[in-house]
C-alpha cells in the first residue's frame, strides 16, 4: 500500500528514523503511541521494548501466567513480557519485579536485543570510551557493535545510561531484524503545495479573514504570513481580500471587513471565517450554506482588536491564533481543507509567455502583477501594493501563482420582507474559463464546480491542470471584465 504524503504519523516528519519508524509500522512492530502519532521523542519503556522486541522475533503474547509480581494479567503488554520471559529473554529483577513503566537504558537495550537475537555476547575490545571491561553490559554492546547494530551515540562513545527514545528503537530495531526503511512522500500543505514541518501544521481547519482593499485599508497587514489568497469584486466597484490561513498563522491580521454571498466558496475548504459583520441578511445567507463565522460583535480582544492607528472602518483587526481557540470553543470542525490543486512541475513551458498581466476588476480599479523571475508583485492604481506587519515592516505583496476564476456577476437582493440593500456576487458554481499564471506563462483551461461543498477541479486540454507548488493568489473575476497580458 502506497504510504499518503508524510507517511503514517503527524510526528516524525523530517526525522532521520521517520523510514525506519515506517518499517516497524509496516511489520506491524507498533501503531504508534495515539491516533496517528507516534511520540518519537518520548522514551521505551521497558513494557514497549518487551512488546517491540516480541513482535520483531515474530512471536506472539502468551497466555500463560505472568512471572513477575508487578505484572497485572490484564495489562496490555503482559503477554508480551511474560512470553520473552518464556523464551530465556528477559528474568527481570532480584526482587521478582520487572518494573513495566520503567524507562530503559542503551545498555539494558543492548542486552535485550542481544538475547532477542541469540548473538553471542563478546568480550571487551574497547570499541566504546565510556564502556569499562567490568561492566555488566560491556559483552552485550560489544556484540552489538560487532554485528553493525549500533556505532554508538558519537564521539567514540555508547552512552549506557542514556534512556533510550522511541525513534532511536526503531533504529535499533530495524538494523537487529534487517528491516526495509521505508522513505515516505514529502507532506505538503494543501493550500499551496510547499513542504511543512509536520502533520500537524495541516491537519487542521483553514482560518479564513475577509479583509478590507479600500485605498484607505491599505497596506493590509498578514497578506504576507498567508498560505493563499483570495480577491472578489463587492460593491462601489471596489474588491476584497479573503486570507487563507492553514499551516500558517499572524497575530495582526487586516482591515477586517464584512461577509458577501461570494464568500460561500470557503464552504468547501471546510474553513471558520472571520469577518466584521456585514448585512444581517447576507451573513445569515452565507452561515445557512454552511459557512461557520466569527462576528466582531461576538468577540473580544485579544480575538478581534481596534488599533488606534487608523480610523473606522479600517482599524479592526484579529488574530489567527485567536480565532483557532474560539472556533475550538465554539465545536467548529477542525479538519484540513482539500488540495486547492494538483501540484507538480510547471508543466507548460510552450505557453505563451506573460510577464505583465493587468486585471480590470472596474474602471477605476486596475491591478498589475509583474512577473520578477521568481514571483508576481502587485500594483494598484499605479502604485506599489505593500503590506506592513504590526513592527512596521513593510514590503510588495507578491504570489507564485495568480488564477484567475471567471463567472457571472449577478446582484444578490434581501429576502422579500427583510429589509437591505442588493450586493453583487459571483456565480461559482457550474463551469467556466479560468487562467493560471506561472512562471511568467499562461496557460489557459476550464474550471467546474458542482455544488457549494466541493472545491473547484481544473483542466488544460483535457487533463488536470498541474499548478507548481507556491503561494496562489485566486482571483473570482468578473466574466465581463478584460484580464489583458503581454
Amino acid at each position: 500500500k502506497a504510504l499518503a504524503p508524510g507517511g503514517s504519523f503527524l510526528d516524525d516528519d523530517h526525522l532521520p528514523a521517520e523510514p525506519s519508524i515506517e518499517a516497524l509500522h509496516a511489520n506491524q512492530i507498533t501503531a504508534g503511541c495515539g491516533p496517528e502519532i507516534f511520540c518519537p521523542d518520548r522514551a521505551v519503556t521497558r513494557a514497549e521494548s518487551a512488546t517491540f522486541l516480541t513482535r520483531a522475533m515474530g512471536l506472539g503474547p502468551s497466555g500463560g501466567s505472568p512471572p513477575f509480581s508487578d505484572l497485572a494479567p490484564a495489562a496490555w503488554y503482559s503477554g508480551y513480557v511474560t512470553r520473552l520471559h518464556d523464551v530465556g529473554v528477559v528474568a527481570g529483577y532480584p526482587d521478582g519485579t520487572f518494573r513495566p513503566e520503567a524507562a530503559i537504558t542503551r545498555a539494558e537495550m543492548a542486552a535485550l536485543l542481544v538475547r532477542g537475537l541469540g548473538l553471542d555476547p563478546l568480550e571487551a575490545s574497547g570499541s566504546f570510551s565510556d564502556v569499562a571491561t567490568n561492566d555488566w553490559y560491556s559483552p552485550f554492546v560489544e556484540a552489538l557493535a560487532a554485528a553493525g547494530i549500533t556505532a554508538g551515540c558519537g564521539n567514540g562513545q555508547f552512552c549506557p545510561a542514556d534512556l533510550v527514545l522511541r525513534q532511536h528503537m526503531a533504529l535499533f530495531l530495524v538494523r537487529a531484524f534487517d528491516l526495509i526503511p521505508i522513505i515516505p512522500p514529502a507532506r505538503y500543505a494543501p493550500l499551496n503545495g510547499l513542504p511543512v514541518p509536520d502533520g500537524f501544521a495541516v491537519r487542521r481547519r483553514v482560518i479564513a479573514v475577509k479583509i478590507d482593499n479600500a485605498a484607505g485599508a491599505r497596506p493590509q497587514s498578514g497578506i504576507e504570513r498567508a498560505d493563499g489568497m483570495v480577491e472578489l469584486p463587492v460593491e462601489g466597484e471596489l474588491t476584497r481580500l479573503i486570507g487563507l490561513f492553514h499551516q500558517s498563522d499572524s497575530s495582526y491580521v487586516g482591515p477586517v471587513r464584512s461577509a458577501r454571498p461570494t464568500d460561500e466558496l470557503l464552504v468547501s475548504l471546510g474553513a471558520t471565517a472571520a469577518i466584521s459583520g456585514a448585512q444581517p441578511w447576507i451573513a445569515d445567507q452565507v452561515a445557512a450554506q454552511g459557512l461557520r463565522i466569527i462576528r466582531e460583535n461576538q468577540v473580544r480582544p485579544p480575538i478581534m482588536f481596534r488599533i488606534s492607528t487608523r480610523v473606522a472602518p479600517y482599524n479592526l483587526y484579529t488574530s489567527t491564533l485567536e480565532l483557532r481557540g474560539e472556533a475550538d470553543r465554539r465545536g467548529y470542525a477542525d479538519n484540513p481543507p482539500p488540495d486547492l490543486f494538483r501540484y507538480g512541475a510547471f508543466a507548460y513551458d510552450r505557453a505563451p509567455a506573460a510577464s505583465t498581466i493587468l486585471m480590470s476588476w472596474s474602471d477605476p480599479i486596475q491591478v498589475t502583477w509583474r512577473w520578477d523571475g521568481g514571483r508576481y508583485v502587485r500594483s494598484m492604481a499605479g502604485a506599489v501594493h505593500s503590506w506592513r506587519d504590526q513592527s512596521g515592516m513593510t514590503a510588495q505583496i507578491a504570489a507564485t501563482n495568480l488564477i484567475v476564476i471567471y463567472g457571472r456577476r449577478y446582484l444578490v437582493t434581501p429576502p422579500t420582507g427583510i429589509s437591505g440593500s442588493p450586493v453583487p456576487a459571483i456565480e461559482t458554481i457550474g463551469s467556466g474559463r479560468m487562467l493560471l499564471f506561472s512562471h511568467g506563462r499562461v496557460v489557459e483551461g476550464t474550471w467546474t464546480r458542482p455544488d457549494s461543498a466541493t472545491w473547484f477541479s481544473f483542466q488544460v486540454g483535457g487533463s488536470e491542470l498541474v499548478v507548481p507548488p507556491g503561494v496562489p493568489w485566486i482571483s473570482i473575476f468578473p466574466e465581463d471584465r478584460p484580464v489583458t497580458w503581454s
